[in-house]
């Protein structure tokens, strides 16, 4: 009887000390749930990454191949004109 229930202690003693080492060591649960935590980051940053991109080979292609998307570049960035055109700039004041 009386060795059972010290059995019975040094067994829970013994699954409580594999629960601690493996919740707590380097290679435990809980770094595998942060690290799994960091890749599923990480991977959203390579598909935001990978939109980015791709939305700036669109941009090239249209630069390389549209005339009217090169005409809006130049004259929105670079303030091109025509040798023709006056250039008018215009104030718009909030009237109360």
């Amino acid at each position: 009887m009386i060795i059972q229930k010290v059995l019975k202690i040094v067994y829970v003693i013994f699954v409580l000390i594999i629960l601690v080492l493996l919740l707590i060591n380097d290679n435990g649960f809980i770094k595998y749930l942060n690290l799994k935590k960091d890749i599923t980051e990480l991977n959203q940053k390579i598909n935001n990454a990978q939109l980015q991109i791709d939305k700036l080979n669109s941009e090239i292609d249209s630069l390389q191949n549209n005339d009217f998307k090169i005409e809006q570049v130049a004259r929105d960035k670079y303030r091109m004109k025509y040798e023709s055109e006056i250039p008018v700039k215009i104030n718009i004041q909030d009237s109360e």
